[in-house]
């Protein structure tokens, strides 16, 4: 999946496991969704409205892909989930670390490891979320995935470049390469597998991350859809 094999994702994701379970109580006890800092509200809540509008009636199932539990942790009190079946791709899980333990409830989930497994499924909704960057290759493996059934595309807080592609250390975490993807670039191939672009929004210029710019570079929001 990434090309910073320095990085220890496995790590990041275990380290998230009290923030998570914080949230679970929260929203066990309250009306409302647990608020988190940063931009992660307003990134949280494009996911959760994007799916939220999908017209299909029946089960939508949900591929959030090199995610863990995090952003799922506070949907509770933000959608009825009873419709929705979420799968997390995680490339580095592992059930014996799993410190979860309090269920979130009406939240139908699973967390694989297991890459030949999501690209045989196909998926409603597709949420990459902030994970494109990290990618060598990413609109080689979208292109691997099963899209038969698939309405809509999510990705948020990521860099986009309005020129060409190129690479740059991550200036928070200088282990960690981003690859900066051209935004024309990714809405030409996305048209191509039949995908446009229905909504975008742009995040404060310090989500960008990027040691060194080049272009303009702008930290996006984007959904695509083949909805007609």
């Amino acid at each position: 999946m990434t090309n910073n094999k320095i990085y220890n994702w496995k790590k990041y994701n275990l380290n998230k496991s009290k923030l998570i379970q914080k949230i679970i109580l929260y929203n066990q006890k309250n009306n409302f969704n647990f608020l988190e800092k940063n931009h992660f509200n307003h990134t949280r809540d494009i996911i959760a409205l994007s799916i939220a509008t999908i017209k299909k009636k029946g089960t939508i199932n949900v591929l959030d892909y090199g995610s863990n539990l995090l952003a799922l942790s506070n949907f509770n009190n933000k959608i009825n989930l009873k419709k929705y079946n979420f799968c997390i791709y995680d490339p580095f899980f592992n059930k014996e670390d799993q410190k979860i333990k309090t269920k979130i409830k009406n939240l139908n989930y699973n967390i694989t490891n297991n890459l030949q497994k999501i690209t045989n499924t196909s998926f409603d909704v597709l949420n990459f979320a902030s994970s494109i960057q990290y990618q060598s290759n990413f609109l080689s493996e979208l292109k691997k995935l099963n899209l038969k059934k698939t309405i809509r595309i999510i990705i948020t807080y990521t860099p986009f470049s309005l020129g060409r592609t190129y690479e740059s250390i991550q200036s928070n975490h200088l282990n960690l390469v981003q690859k900066v993807y051209s935004y024309k670039e990714i809405i030409s191939n996305f048209k191509k597998l039949n995908f446009n672009l229905i909504f975008q929004s742009r995040n404060s210029d310090k989500y960008i991350a990027c040691k060194k710019k080049k272009f303009k570079t702008f930290s996006l929001n984007l959904i695509f859809s083949n909805e007609e």
